[in-house]
């Protein structure tokens, strides 16, 4: 995968190393992949960050989706928009 996608995001700049790894791992991984593939990828990814005492925050989710949907058509990334407000939902 292309480094350029997170040259694009001031907020490697200052992001944990560790994350940002995980973050470049999973985008490679998931390249070519739908996201109804992304499960069990998303929990290997945050599994490696919590045995780093890590995790991503809200912003950081936000521009990793970003990343992993930028491929994908208006469609797709309608899905996704619609699964991640019903998850917010269900957070409150």
């Amino acid at each position: 995968m292309s480094q350029s996608i997170f040259d694009d995001y001031d907020i490697f700049k200052t992001m944990h190393p560790v994350k940002i790894q995980i973050m470049k791992d999973l985008a490679e991984k998931m390249q070519g992949k739908q996201m109804k593939d992304a499960a069990p990828l998303l929990m290997a990814a945050t599994s490696q960050l919590k045995a780093h005492n890590l995790s991503f925050t809200p912003e950081e989710s936000s521009v990793l989706l970003e990343i992993l949907t930028k491929d994908m058509t208006p469609q797709e990334k309608a899905k996704v928009e619609m699964m991640k407000n019903m998850v917010k939902k269900n957070r409150k």
